[in-house]
């Protein structure tokens, strides 16, 4: 069961977009990337319930004010009959501030394998410390929802901000979970997973610097999502991330999410910009 958290966030409650129009929706926003992905996913994927999320590309243009509100437009760019396309603008006023495409599919037969293994060391999450003995080992607050309200829970395979130098890899591991179990809604689950597609992936790049561990000092320019089965989120989940490169200040990194067993969920892609912090 989650742990007892009373102040805890359903994700659901992150992606709440009021209709004003076809296609168009506005919501306030809390600032953090990974609402915006998953708020704009849920707009685009409202347009075609009947369809899965297979893939999104998103461009971060300019910082999304917290607390201020936002629309979503979206525009039906194809409807085919395996494929369909949308593109969706966020914007404030006439500013762009992040655009994204996504392509939905229906399911289908074909070629199948899996190359790609998870760790066969990776412990189950029920044999993990959980974050509340972390947090009561570390001595943080636990009064504080954070930024997120608590709405994932996370098992940490080793603790990724437990480094001293920056001779460590950048890989961690851990396993996630919606907090409060999501609605059987397919375009919902698309949008909790295209919110975890950015959430603490800076850790592996801070792996590499040493440090900082919060978020400031990484701004997301760009973000990758793909959806390689149709599964609802209703389980623990296995997140890998790494980050294979940074140069002129930005840094590259990719993640890989599998299910409890075994099967490759989903591939993600990232870079960020890097201030001097």
């Amino acid at each position: 069961m989650p742990e007892d958290r009373p102040f805890a966030r359903p994700l659901a409650d992150m992606f709440h977009l009021e209709p004003v129009g076809d296609d168009r929706y506005t919501a306030t926003l809390e600032g953090f990337g990974g609402i915006t992905l998953g708020c704009a996913t849920l707009a685009a994927a409202r347009s075609c319930p009947e369809r899965a999320l297979h893939s999104l590309h998103t461009y971060f243009l300019r910082p999304v004010p917290p607390g201020a509100a936002v629309e979503f437009a979206v525009e039906r760019l194809r409807d085919g009959r395996r494929f369909a396309h949308r593109r969706v603008q966020v914007c404030q006023g006439d500013r762009l501030l992040c655009e994204l495409i996504a392509s939905f599919t229906t399911p289908g037969e074909g070629v199948e394998y899996q190359d790609a293994i998870a760790d066969r060391d990776t412990p189950p999450p029920e044999d993990l410390a959980s974050e509340q003995d972390i947090a009561r080992a570390e001595g943080w607050d636990l009064s504080q929802p954070g930024p997120m309200g608590g709405a994932l829970e996370w098992r940490w395979v080793g603790i990724p901000w437990r480094t001293e130098s920056v001779d460590v890899p950048s890989r961690y591991r851990g396993w996630v979970r919606p907090r409060s179990p999501l609605p059987h809604d397919r375009a919902l689950h698309a949008a909790a997973l295209a919110l975890l597609s950015d959430y603490h992936s800076h850790f592996s790049v801070a792996r590499k610097r040493g440090g900082p561990f919060e978020p400031m000092g990484y701004t997301s320019l760009d973000q990758v999502l793909w959806l390689h089965r149709d599964r609802f989120w209703d389980d623990w989940w296995l997140l890998t991330t790494e980050s294979d490169v940074a140069h002129g200040g930005r840094a590259f990194t990719r993640r890989m999410l599998y299910a409890r067993d075994g099967a490759l969920i989903a591939s993600m892609a990232q870079e960020q910009l890097l201030a001097d912090v």
